[in-house]
C-alpha cells in the first residue's frame, strides 16, 4: 500500500466532501448533523492556504482515501502560527494506519508552515481518534463535557494539542 500526500485542488472537491458525509452520518467525528455540499463548504476550501494552512488529499494507491487539513484556529492574530488539524478517510481506508501516517505527515509539515502549535478536537466516544493523537505525543489539553447536542445523545469534546 502506497501513500501519497499532495495539496487538494478543485477537483477534489467532490471526493473530499462525501469522504466528509461519511462522518457526518457516524456522529463520531463531525457536530454537523446532516450532510453538506461543495457548494455549502466552498468558504471552508477557499481558508486554506498551501503556503500556511494547506488542505492535503491523502491518496492510496491511486485512490482518494482520505483528507488531512491544517485550519486556522482563530482569526486572532496571537493565533496565527496555530492550526487545528482535519483528518478524516473514507470508511474503506480506515484501520489501515494511514491516520499515524497522516498525523506524521502534519508534523513533518508544521515547521515548514510556520506552524508551532496543532489542537485536536475530538469527541469522547470517538476512542480510535483519542488513541490516534495520544500515540503521536498529542497532550490532552481539554474537557467540555456535553458540549454537543448530537440529536439523540450529547458528546463530550476532548482537546488535544501539541508544539511544534
Amino acid at each position: 500500500m502506497s501513500v501519497n500526500f499532495r495539496i487538494a485542488e478543485v477537483d477534489d472537491q467532490d471526493a473530499i466532501i462525501a469522504i466528509y458525509n461519511q462522518a457526518v452520518a457516524t456522529k463520531g467525528s463531525t457536530a454537523d448533523l446532516t450532510p453538506v455540499t461543495v457548494a455549502q463548504r466552498q468558504p471552508w476550501f477557499a481558508s486554506f492556504d498551501p503556503q500556511h494552512f494547506p488542505l492535503w488529499v491523502i491518496e492510496s494507491d491511486g485512490e482518494t482515501a482520505g483528507f488531512v487539513g491544517l485550519e486556522h484556529y482563530s482569526d486572532r492574530a496571537g493565533y496565527r502560527h496555530t492550526a487545528e488539524i482535519a483528518l478524516y478517510l473514507d470508511a474503506n481506508h480506515q484501520g489501515q494506519h494511514m491516520g499515524t501516517q497522516a498525523v506524521d505527515w502534519v508534523a513533518m509539515q508544521a515547521p515548514r508552515l510556520g506552524i508551532t502549535s496543532v489542537i485536536s478536537r475530538i469527541f469522547g466516544h470517538n476512542q480510535a481518534s483519542r488513541h490516534l493523537f495520544e500515540k503521536a505525543g498529542y497532550a490532552h489539553w481539554g474537557h467540555l463535557p456535553a458540549i454537543a447536542d448530537m440529536t439523540g445523545f450529547t458528546a463530550d469534546l476532548e482537546v488535544y494539542g501539541h508544539h511544534f
